[in-house]
């Protein structure tokens, strides 16, 4: 195949009228001119001349020729005024009509004798040649809008009769109906009409087709389509003619090949002498590919060029002669599917655990503050392991993005917890301690643990030995160094005074924010190392457990980890129900706690005046404990700080269950956890020896000290949380003073890096209305489910977010008998009792002995459980709060039920079993299954 590579002539000489315009030019004479005369396709043509491609020969009557043969017949003004009727837009009818009219008056339209007579001139000598003639609409072939197969084209045209006829036929299709209608949906105005025309030599192609740079089905970018047929192109364009279709690499020679049926294809007529009819393919060839090999590859190799040079990629016109290759047009691709194959970065994300903290749609403020926290945690942990400061910076990425937020939702982002991990010794057994301690169910093997050789593992044991010996460190002054936090952490704390933060200035706030960070979150390694602790103490006792042949070690190991006693998590509980004694000996006060008609939210007002012991106590609750609340690490969450109601709430179901006290529930818990012990130690001095035996429960110890220095810390989180809660509020109400927010809370739209750089002058920004008003209307569609909720579990390729579904990859055809779920056994017993679903603290909170049912739980939910009857969690692990607390308090609990809350009615009657992870509804009618929410 032969491909002509020599470039267009560029010694010009152009025909114009007598005032001066471009009128009719010559493929040389057009080569420089502006789009504003060519129009898009014929400056694409100009394009493809300069550039040396293989073009037709071809002329060009420019937007100036257009305007005026319009204005010789008096139609300019009198179309403007037709398209200018607003009605076009709306009524389909009219704009047909309307469409109908102007086509009508420039079919019958006269070209002007000095327009002929250019014409004449430029073809004089080519009275034997066919010509294809087509439209060259200003904006048409480009990036917004293709327009095409809008407008006619009239090929095999011969003689200056034909042409000039099908110059006037082509002008009038600019303003038939679909180019019209085209413009409309385009937002592209009417009044806005230049169109120039295309004489272009015809070639009578023996292959012709259609190929795309970039794949339109697939959007890949690094593979191209070509359609190809026999006959003419007008063929492939038009739909006529059924195609072969290749898919060929563009970096390397891959050929996936799809014959189609090639029954007809489109060529010249003959018999007319002009124009294309539609022949029959012979029925050996309709089933044999019309291009070879080295044809396809010479195609794609032509189109990367073009696409390479216009840096965009092109849908490309194009035919075959005799071997030779010729280029009709290009034009950039308008538009492209998401990547339907898995190309680039596999991410794995996973809510399972860190949802307890950031339940639900979380706001910009919160997941930035939540983000920059991890970052500077993490960062100063790594120091603390003796990571070399070049390691470090090499693990900013991963640093910068431990957290991920997907559609409004706070995930984890598994690769760089993997990564992480891959610093210290032993990956393998870490990596499993950590997926158990995450709640992480699903396999994730894309960071796996390397195999170096023998100098690779030289060159890192000082880095590994650094590492162990730092972490045994610290594990062995665990203790010590959480008595030091806690101590640091009080110090902090009552250095900043809420009463008073109204008397600073915004930047003085700021400035209080980032000593926090400085004080607070650069020196949180403390939790971090003995989160490191929990891990690894909580994998030795589960291996062990299964060593001693336990087919469930989860659940009784979960037993093993009840009735610890200093866990502040269950306190604010224990404080309550030592409320509730006082309140019940004074018939006044019980009275006002249980009156339907008291509003909780006012309640406080009427107990200062009532009982000043009493208030004194909820005001100690308050100040104690009141940062502890449902999604208290969102800071946007309304805390009793705020609003009192849900501890008024809490009070009233526990005054209805006199048989709650702390002694009871102590009791409770030193029971199961005496029972699991006898049979814990029992099974593993038979199975693996005493030796093993009492390495069994040094571990066991150990764990059971991390786990409440662990609860205990995270209440200092909280107290944390609450601060800078505290002071982002009153700067929220400082703002909404000046007018820079619509009210205070709307602070929580905003991100951490978004207000530090307001104050430092570094804002990309600074009207904030419309942008707290467009982040609430998208963050509301998140809320409202209008896009699908992502899930627990999934993985992203290439742009996270965009092009991705979120959705479970492990994913199984829902069981048609619901009848039983099943989840994570986390503290025994049987419970026969309805269930009641609560979402947040607005809900209808009254337990009374029922099973309390939720997605997620934090620790703010823990006064809720002694009123409930059991515990059902949609999300979560044996080692999350809810867990935790269940186990402190003695209650049947079990987490990670798929979909509970989605399947199961409020109200409905279901019998628990803790130990066996079981829920069975005993009322479950499969024909009448409530599946929805």
């Amino acid at each position: 195949m032969t491909i002509n590579t020599g470039k267009a002539s560029t010694n010009t000489e152009s025909v114009k009228s007598d005032s001066s315009l471009p009128l009719f030019l010559s493929q040389q004479d057009a080569l420089f001119l502006p789009p504003e005369s060519l129009g898009g396709k014929a400056m694409n043509l100009a394009w493809l001349s300069r550039e040396g491609f293989p073009v037709p020969r071809w002329w060009v009557l420019t937007t100036e020729a257009f305007q005026q043969l319009l204005e010789a017949n008096q139609l300019d003004g009198w179309i403007e005024g037709v398209l200018s009727d607003a009605q076009l837009l709306e009524d389909s009818a009219l704009l047909e009509a309307a469409a109908r009219a102007i086509r009508e008056r420039v079919l019958s339209a006269s070209i002007p004798e000095s327009l002929i007579e250019i014409v004449t001139r430029h073809l004089a000598g080519q009275e034997d040649c066919y010509f294809a003639v087509r439209s060259s609409v200003l904006g048409e072939d480009a990036l917004g809008a293709s327009f095409a197969g809008q407008m006619d084209s009239y090929l095999f045209q011969r003689g200056l009769p034909a042409i000039l006829e099908s110059i006037l036929q082509v002008a009038a299709s600019a303003f038939n109906a679909r180019a019209l209608q085209y413009r409309i949906s385009k937002g592209i105005a009417l009044a806005e009409i230049r169109a120039a025309v295309i004489v272009q030599e015809m070639v009578e192609g023996e292959i012709s087709g259609v190929m795309f740079t970039a794949h339109p089905m697939s959007g890949s970018r690094r593979h191209a389509l070509i359609s190809a047929t026999f006959g003419v192109g007008e063929g492939v364009v038009s739909g006529i003619c059924n195609t072969d279709e290749y898919t060929v690499g563009l970096f390397d020679d891959s050929v996936v090949t799809t014959l189609g049926d090639k029954d007809l294809a489109l060529v010249f007529d003959h018999q007319r002498g002009r124009g294309t009819c539609e022949v029959s393919i012979e029925a050996a060839r309709r089933k044999v590919a019309c291009l070879d090999h080295r044809q396809l590859l010479a195609l794609r190799d032509m189109g990367k060029k073009i696409a390479g040079l216009q840096k965009f990629p092109q849908d490309i016109e194009w035919t075959i002669r005799k071997g030779v290759v010729h280029i009709l047009q290009t034009r950039p691709v308008t538009r492209l599917p998401p990547l339907s194959e898995s190309i680039g970065e596999v991410r794995v994300f996973d809510n399972s655990n860190i949802q307890e903290s950031y339940c639900g749609v979380t706001t910009p403020l919160t997941f930035s503050f939540a983000s920059r926290a991890y970052e500077t945690v993490y960062e100063q942990t790594m120091r603390l392991l003796g990571v070399s400061e070049r390691s470090v910076l090499a693990h900013r990425h991963m640093l910068e993005n431990m957290l991920g937020l997907v559609r409004g939702r706070v995930y984890y982002n598994i690769n760089h917890w993997y990564q992480g991990l891959l610093l210290l010794p032993s990956f393998r057994s870490n990596k499993a301690d950590m997926e158990r301690m995450m709640g992480l169910t699903d396999p994730v093997d894309l960071v796996q643990d390397k195999n170096p050789g023998l100098s690779e593992k030289l060159r890192k044991l000082p880095q590994v030995l650094r590492a162990l010996l730092r972490l045994l460190y610290g594990f062995q002054r665990m203790n010590q160094d959480v008595q030091k936090f806690r101590a640091m952490f009080e110090t902090v704390y009552c250095s900043v005074s809420r009463p008073l933060l109204h008397t600073l200035t915004p930047g003085e706030l700021i400035a209080e924010l980032r000593r926090l960070d400085r004080e607070l979150l650069q020196r949180w390694t403390t939790p971090i190392v003995n989160d490191f602790y929990v891990m690894m103490m909580n994998g030795r006792v589960h291996r062990a457990l299964v060593a001693a042949g336990f087919e469930q070690p989860a659940v009784l190991q979960n037993n093993l980890l009840s009735g610890e006693e200093g866990i502040e998590s269950t306190e604010p509980t224990r404080r309550l129900l030592q409320m509730c004694d006082y309140v019940r000996k004074q018939p006044p006060l019980r009275n006002l706690l249980e009156d339907p008609s008291t509003k909780n939210s006012r309640l406080l007002d009427r107990i200062q005046v009532l009982d000043p012991v009493f208030y004194a106590q909820c005001e100690d609750f308050i100040e104690r404990y009141g940062d502890r609340t449902i999604g208290e690490l969102k800071l946007e969450s309304v805390t009793l700080r705020q609003d009192s109601s849900f501890l008024f709430a809490v009070l009233r179901n526990y005054l209805a269950r006199t048989d709650l006290t702390p002694e009871t529930l102590a009791a409770n818990e030193a029971r199961f956890r005496h029972e699991a012990e006898a049979e814990a130690f029992n099974a593993v001095r038979k199975q693996l020896g005493v030796r093993a035996l009492k390495r069994f429960q040094k571990h066991l110890s150990k764990l059971r000290d991390a786990i409440r220095n662990r609860e205990n810390m995270r209440l200092a989180r909280t107290r944390m949380f609450g601060l800078y809660r505290e002071l982002f509020l009153e700067l929220g109400q400082q703002w909404a003073m000046h007018g820079l927010l619509s009210e205070p809370r709307d602070i929580f739209w905003l991100s951490v890096e978004e207000i530090y750089a307001l104050n430092d002058g570094r804002a990309v920004q600074t009207n904030l209305l419309p942008l707290v008003a467009a982040r609430k209307e998208e963050y509301a569609g998140w809320e409202s489910r209008q896009v699908p909720e992502p899930a627990h579990h999934f993985h992203t390729h290439d742009t996270v977010s965009f092009f991705n579904d979120y959705t479970y990859p492990f994913a199984e055809p829902e069981s048609s008998d619901s009848a039983e779920l099943i989840g994570t056994g986390c503290y025994p017993g049987i419970v026969d009792a309805k269930v009641r679903l609560i979402f947040s603290p607005d809900d209808e909170l009254a337990l009374d002995g029922q099973i309390l049912c939720t997605v997620r739980t934090d620790p703010g939910w823990a006064p809720l459980f002694p009123t409930a009857g059991g515990i059902l969690v949609e999300r979560g692990s044996t080692l999350s709060h809810s867990a935790v607390v269940a186990r402190e308090l003695g209650i049947p609990a079990i987490v990670g039920i798929p979909d509970i809350t989605r399947r199961v009615r409020d109200g409905e009657r279901v019998i628990m079993d803790g130990a066996k992870g079981t829920v069975r509804r005993v009322e479950f009618d499969a024909s009448v299954d409530n599946d929805g929410e």
